[in-house]
C-alpha cells in the first residue's frame, strides 16, 4: 500500500568474505535503484542461496539476473 517498492538482502557469511558480500549488496542495489519496479508496490527479500566461488559474479551477470527475476515478478 506504500505505492513503492522496497528491497531487503539477507547476504550470511556462507556466501564469501565480507568483501564478495557486499559488493553483492552493493550491485543488487544498484539495479533495484534503476529498475522501473520501484514504481511499484511491490517488497521483496533476496537471500542468495550459492556460497560465491573465488571472486564474485561480475556486475553485469548479476544485473541481468536480478533484472530478470524482476521481470518475471512483474509480468501477469
Amino acid at each position: 500500500t506504500l505505492g513503492h517498492a522496497r528491497l531487503g538482502l539477507a547476504v550470511s557469511r556462507k556466501y564469501g568474505t565480507a568483501v564478495q558480500r557486499n559488493r553483492f549488496k552493493r550491485q543488487i542495489r544498484n539495479t533495484f535503484r534503476q529498475h522501473p519496479i520501484r514504481d511499484t508496490g511491490v517488497d521483496m527479500l533476496i537471500v542468495p542461496l550459492a556460497p560465491a566461488t573465488g571472486m564474485t559474479s561480475p556486475s553485469a551477470v548479476v544485473q541481468g539476473l536480478f533484472t530478470e527475476l524482476m521481470q518475471r515478478l512483474v509480468r501477469p
